[in-house]
């Protein structure tokens, strides 16, 4: 008999995570191995921005013997992630949803589908637009002087840090969604606490970006437009709560 997940101890609790995180685990290295034998064809897909701004006496590079190898692999496991993000997604909705009521329950399939999607636009609108303008500023920037030799393995740890940054803070919206629903935020306090947005988009931006003003305002201004988002969505999910006390 399953125990009420109400009547947990803080042990149980950590117990269920730690199973939870065995699982993934297990998923996610099962979906590395078969990524990898197309780490390859990932790898030259992840190499297609920068080739395209890259000058044609100009080479990507590994410096290392294991290097190569070692990106392969790299590539393979974020692969594996993100064709794995349902499945985490899923369990991370199992292991909070105990304390959730059993309306705010009916919406795990909605969240896990809005999760994964948003994630994927975040990653898709990074490849399409941030990356390209961003490598074209940083490549050039080195002026006719200066030959760019980027090397694999920091090129494709940039990559990677950009898109996933980019998939997190696309999932602002579906956060904003969940945290109304518990009614944890209103709109009247995002608005309210615009310029502390604003402010704090700047400062994820410096982090998370590469050092370079243009790169951090490509992080920024998605962030804000995000934030304005957001408000709506909050907006949205608490209307009808607010007609049925009418």
């Amino acid at each position: 008999m399953k125990k009420n997940p109400n009547n947990m101890t803080l042990l149980e609790h950590l117990e269920e995570l730690r199973l939870r995180i065995i699982y993934v685990t297990i998923v996610l290295g099962i979906l590395a191995l078969i990524t990898f034998h197309f780490s390859l064809r990932i790898l030259q897909f992840i190499l297609k921005p920068l080739i395209k701004v890259l000058p044609p006496t100009s080479h990507v590079i590994f410096t290392g013997i294991t290097e190569a190898f070692w990106v392969r692999m790299e590539v393979s496991l974020y692969a594996a992630v993100l064709f794995g993000l349902p499945y985490i997604f899923y369990h991370i909705w199992m292991f909070v949803h105990p304390g959730l009521t059993k309306k705010e329950k009916k919406i795990v399939l909605p969240f896990i589908f809005f999760a994964t999607v948003f994630f994927l636009i975040g990653c898709v609108f990074a490849y399409k637009v941030i990356l390209p303008i961003g490598l074209k500023f940083l490549v050039n920037y080195g002026g006719k002087e200066m030959s760019a030799m980027p090397s694999i393995k920091q090129y494709v740890s940039f990559f990677l840090r950009i898109c996933f940054a980019f998939g997190l803070i696309f999932e602002m919206p579906v956060v904003s969604y969940i945290l109304a629903k518990a009614d944890v935020i209103n709109a009247k306090w995002l608005i309210k606490k615009w310029d502390y947005a604003i402010l704090g988009a700047f400062i994820v931006a410096a982090v998370l970006a590469p050092p370079d003003v243009l790169s951090q305002f490509l992080m920024a201004i998605p962030m804000i437009l995000l934030y304005v988002v957001s408000i709506g969505v909050v907006y949205i999910a608490q209307k009808p709560k607010k007609e049925d006390e009418d």
